[in-house]
């Protein structure tokens, strides 16, 4: 009986291991998307330019398309998407440890 007891307990505490981590997965989610903090910069990219063409004897001009800190966003946010997402499946496999 004490082993059950045991087992019991031990699959309780991995229980709320498993919604803590969701939980703080999902505020932290939710601080990122909404700007109230900032993504950790991770990767730091050019801005996306073309040339183009003038004149003959003038140098081609360069057009920015989208600015280097935009770019910079986007895939900082992206890498914190997948991985809050690892986090999250770890916390759900946590908690579902002890549950079978």
């Amino acid at each position: 009986m004490r082993i059950k007891a045991d087992t019991k307990m031990a699959g309780w505490i991995l229980l709320i291991v498993g919604l803590i981590l969701i939980a703080l997965t999902v505020y932290s989610m939710f601080t990122v998307f909404t700007g109230s903090i900032a993504p950790p910069a991770i990767f730091n990219m050019k801005s996306i330019t073309i040339g183009m063409p003038t004149g003959e004897g003038t140098p081609p001009t360069e057009i920015e398309l989208i600015p280097g800190d935009q770019v910079s966003k986007i895939v900082n946010m992206s890498l914190w998407t997948v991985l809050m997402l690892f986090v999250a499946s770890a916390g759900s496999r946590v908690g579902g440890l002890l549950s079978m």
